[in-house]
Order: structure tokens, then sequence, then C-alpha cells
């Protein structure tokens, strides 16, 4: 059974090239996760995919919460929490796949694209307008 990549759309774009640039940076990730589960060779790269994932999304939160604070955006402490929520879920998913096994795998996927895709085009598209009026492109 093989699974669709992610494809980037312009849906996606919160009009700041450096957080679009990042976002497209998760989908090569979960992209290269979903080869690997695909091809059957899941187990071998899974540990160095995950840490990847985790080190690219602590940057990421940062980047975002960094402008959340400078622009003094009013819908940060929500937006933080969602980061937060996704911190906890990726904890939780961790702890019951201590060894990376493929059903991990699949687990990882399923919560990553839900929670990607509806991020992207629904809470990140909250702060896309106070960005802009600071001049944040």
């Amino acid at each position: 059974m093989s699974i669709k990549k992610l494809e980037w759309e312009e849906k996606y774009s919160v009009g700041v090239k450096e957080l679009d640039d990042q976002h497209k940076f998760m989908f090569a990730t979960i992209n290269e996760l979903l080869e690997l589960v695909n091809n059957n060779t899941a187990k071998e790269y899974l540990g160095g995919v995950i840490d990847a994932l985790i080190k690219y999304k602590i940057f990421h939160f940062q980047t975002e919460e960094k402008y959340f604070q400078e622009f003094n955006y009013s819908g940060a402490q929500d937006h933080i929490a969602r980061h937060q929520e996704f911190n906890n879920k990726l904890a939780l998913i961790s702890a019951r796949y201590p060894e990376h096994t493929v059903e991990f795998a699949f687990e990882l996927l399923d919560f990553l694209e839900d929670w990607l895709v509806n991020h992207l085009l629904v809470v990140d598209q909250e702060y896309k307008e106070c960005f802009a009026a600071h001049g944040l492109k």
C-alpha cells in the first residue's frame, strides 16, 4: 500500500517567505517519512527522521513565537497553546513506541498530516494579517 505524498499549495501560505519555507521543510520531512514507510525502510531510518522533525519543530515554533511577541499578536496565547498540544501529542506517541516501529511511523504520519494541514489552513492563517500589517513578507 502506498500513501500519497503531501503537496504544497498556495492556500497553505501565510504570506511570509521565512515561515512558508519552514512549513515546506515540514512537508518535505513528512514526505520523507512517507517514503520510508512506502519502501519498507522506516525501521532503519525512522529515528533520524524523527530527530530532525523534533529539532525543526522547536526551531519553527520559536520563530513564530518570536514574531508573536515582537508584534504583540493578540492570538499569541491560544497559538502557543496549540504548539504545546502538538508537543504533548508527539510525546505521547513517542512514549507508546520507544522502539520507533513501523506502527509508530503510521500513527505519527496520521497525526502529522492532520495537524499540519489543519494548523496551516486554520490556525496559522489567523496571524497572517497581523504579520503583514507589520511588514513581514
